[in-house]
């Protein structure tokens, strides 16, 4: 029995070691597999915060490349302003020592660029006419003119050779000199030239306009008759003293607005028609800015202003010299007594 009791405490013994053991077995198992899951994790937790912190350092260094590519920009803005400020100060010392050359439309009030051998006529108002003069010289009236350009002297044989097309007549007291006035030249082929140089005759408003230069007085320096000399070629420098036919052009002192020649020399052809009186005008001012109808159907006559250096209708004399003083002839009347001068409009 004993025996038997010692086989049995002994296998219960066994029976304990080897659960025991079993226990262990386990605990090593369990603690291995949770040191595993824990470096497992912690693995997976080190792999998430080196990517979060990589991703971190990726856009720092981004913001880092952007501030500087902003500083980079910054620089080159600054700079270019710095360019630019030079660039225009240079600019304006050009501008200081070297200022524009003017063009058709010239300084600082954008004037229009007066045509070569003219003058600016400036707009105004004037009394045209005479109440002391000849009836074709009543009633006098106030008349307002556009400015306009004017040739400073009547056309000379020199110009107006050059226009192949345009005709003239011959006879006696012609002018063969380039630079006297050209004569024998009718109306129609006055009004041809002015024309082919793209301007036109003068009306008869202007020529008295530009010939008084804000005058009232007979003459555009006074009512001195012994100054006429300075200003005009008459029958008492040329006839008087052996001289026919005109004389050059400019010879004589301008007016004030530096036209040569308005009194004497030659009569002058302008646009309008001739009329009797002024009454007309009256009634129509507008007539004044253009061409008026004819009259004379059969006989038209143009009307002429200046006098001459002699001849026909008292031209060469002081009296025919007048600013006021009016002629007409015939629009195909060719004279050594009659030339013209050009005007231009001035572009608005």
């Amino acid at each position: 029995m004993l025996m038997h009791l010692h086989k049995n405490y002994k296998h219960k013994l066994y029976f304990i070691n080897s659960f025991e053991f079993f226990n262990q077995v386990v605990f090593i198992l369990y603690n291995f597999f949770f040191l595993l899951f824990t470096l497992f994790a912690f693995s997976i937790v080190q792999a998430q915060t080196s990517a979060k912190q990589r991703n971190f350092e990726k856009d720092m260094q981004e913001l880092l490349n952007e501030r500087s590519a902003i500083q980079t920009d910054f620089a080159r803005q600054h700079d270019f302003e710095n360019d630019l400020v030079e660039e225009i100060e240079l600019v304006e010392e050009i501008k200081t020592d070297f200022p524009p050359e003017k063009t058709a439309f010239q300084n600082e009030n954008l004037e229009p660029k007066i045509p070569l051998g003219m003058v600016k006529i400036p707009e105004g108002e004037f009394l045209m006419g005479s109440y002391s003069g000849l009836e074709d010289e009543l009633p006098d009236h106030l008349v307002y003119i556009k400015s306009f350009f004017l040739d400073v002297h009547e056309v000379t044989n020199a110009a107006y050779n050059r226009c192949l097309e345009c005709e003239r007549g011959s006879g006696g007291f012609d002018t063969f000199d380039s630079q006297q006035p050209v004569v024998y030249v009718d109306w129609k082929n006055a009004e041809y030239y002015c024309n082919s140089q793209n301007k036109r005759l003068p009306t008869e408003a202007e020529w008295e306009y530009a010939a008084r230069a804000g005058s009232y007085e007979k003459y555009s320096f006074g009512n001195n008759i012994s100054l006429l000399d300075n200003y005009a070629w008459l029958q008492s420098n040329t006839l008087e003293k052996g001289l026919w036919g005109a004389r050059k052009v400019s010879l004589k002192l301008p007016n004030q607005w530096g036209l040569h020649d308005m009194y004497g020399n030659v009569i002058e052809w302008v646009q309008n028609y001739y009329t009797p009186d002024y009454f007309p005008y009256i009634r129509e001012p507008d007539l004044h800015n253009g061409v008026n109808s004819q009259i004379e159907k059969e006989y038209p006559l143009r009307a002429a202003r200046g006098g001459a250096w002699g001849g026909l209708h008292d031209a060469g004399t002081p009296d025919g010299l007048r600013s006021a003083k009016r002629y007409a002839f015939t629009e195909w009347t060719r004279s050594f007594q009659i030339g013209f001068r050009c005007a231009k409009d001035i572009p608005e």
